[in-house]
């Protein structure tokens, strides 16, 4: 049988590119420890680390001159199930540790005025099979790598009103590999495309006293152009080998809205809270991969706008210990097993934390940890060459971090 070129190489754009090649369903807040101990409750207005310009810019008014370094690590493991009992592969199994770093630097210039400078990861992902699981003709490997470098600014309006932006200059790396069905020559298909692009954070905070403020922001959405290439190896059946330069993507990353609150209930006690709404449905509804000399693949996901509740609680317990404790319930934008896919099989989860901070001179030290409950997680994909994946997952995820402050 005669088998066209152009079609099959199209074919396995459309195998190996996924919802998450540049916009993860996963958005991280992972750049705040202080922050992860209270499930991310209050972010930019709490004052007690110098993570606000990547959450609310406003709330660089809380703190004085500084730096901080930090990290965390995710604990991921999913065991995963072939639903359709028609593969006599093996089954899928996931067992990462990413570690995500990041710094902030703050100058307080006047009691006003305020400006800092950040580099973390606003998004990511990272999924990683054995390449002889049930599905890998879909997946293998998904690596998505978002880093910010974003100066900041904020300054004091009023005695209540704080205004504040961040202008963010995003680098985006994405890896995608899965190996070729054999009506499609075998093989492995491997995408690698990069990026540079900019967006920003605008925020406002009001205070209505020392004890009590509010906050409000905006993530503006971004739009990549990612170029790279497209390597398919050990395809050579159909005269498919050969590396395609000059691949492009062009996904966005969406745009949120984010009101966080924080009330200092008396000296040992303190609450906040904090509502996200991020708009995928606008940002992530139609992927489309460029693959020089084959055409345009293009696939409808049809994500869904997603909501992020939180609440913390702090315990001051003296001047140098604070203690934390939060949870939330974290929405997944792919709301149904048909919008999910093994690259990013995501799904609702409820967050548990703890945490706590150690002051001592100028130093501060902060501990954190997060339990997420996932729910079973089923994935229903189609392939391109014969029935669809129908993948069941079980799933453990634990976030670990660790950060020090110098405050001048």
């Amino acid at each position: 049988m005669k088998i066209n070129k152009k079609i099959l190489t199209l074919g396995l754009a459309m195998c190996s590119i996924s919802a998450s090649v540049l916009a993860g369903g996963y958005q991280l807040n992972e750049y705040s420890v202080a922050g992860l101990g209270r499930s991310y409750a209050g972010v930019g207005v709490v004052g007690d680390d110098y993570s606000a310009l990547a959450f609310n810019p406003a709330g660089m008014q809380l703190m004085n001159s500084g730096l901080q370094l930090g990290a965390t690590t995710v604990q991921l493991r999913a065991d995963v199930k072939d639903e359709s009992h028609t593969s006599t592969k093996n089954p899928g199994t996931i067992r990462l540790w990413p570690t995500m770093p990041h710094f902030f630097a703050q100058k307080r210039m006047d009691d006003r005025l305020n400006f800092g400078f950040g580099i973390y990861a606003p998004f990511g992902l990272a999924t990683k099979y054995k390449k002889n699981w049930f599905a890998s003709d879909v997946a293998v490997e998904s690596r998505l790598d978002i880093i910010d470098f974003a100066p900041a600014m904020s300054y004091k309006i009023t005695e209540g009103l704080t205004l504040g932006g961040t202008f963010i200059v995003r680098y985006i790396h994405g890896k995608m590999t899965n190996e070729l069905s054999p009506a499609l020559g075998g093989g492995e298909s491997n995408f690698d495309l990069h990026d540079w692009t900019v967006s920003g954070i605008l925020g406002a905070m009001y205070e209505f006293s020392p004890r009590t403020r509010v906050g409000f922001s905006w993530r503006m959405k971004s739009t990549q152009q990612a170029k790279g290439s497209h390597k398919i190896t050990g395809g050579n059946t159909y005269g498919l080998d050969g590396i395609y330069k000059n691949s492009k993507a062009a996904p966005d990353l969406p745009n949120t809205l984010t009101l966080t609150g924080y009330h200092r209930l008396n000296k040992c006690w303190g609450l906040s809270g904090t509502a996200r709404w991020t708009r995928w449905s606008h940002s992530f509804e139609k992927f489309a991969l460029i693959s020089t000399g084959t055409g345009i693949a293009s696939s409808r996901y049809k994500w869904k706008d997603s909501w992020t509740f939180t609440a913390g609680l702090d315990y001051y317990y003296d001047d140098n210990w604070t203690f934390r404790f939060g949870t939330g319930y974290d929405e997944s934008p792919s709301h149904d097993k048909y919008r999910r896919t093994v690259r990013v099989p995501d799904n609702d989860r409820i967050w548990a934390s703890a945490g706590f901070s150690y002051k001592t001179g100028n130093w501060v030290f902060d501990v954190g940890y997060a339990h997420m409950f996932m729910k079973t997680t089923q994935v229903v994909e189609p392939r391109r060459v014969g029935p669809p994946v129908q993948a069941k997952y079980d799933t453990q995820s634990n976030i670990f971090g660790l950060q020090t402050q110098y405050r001048f």
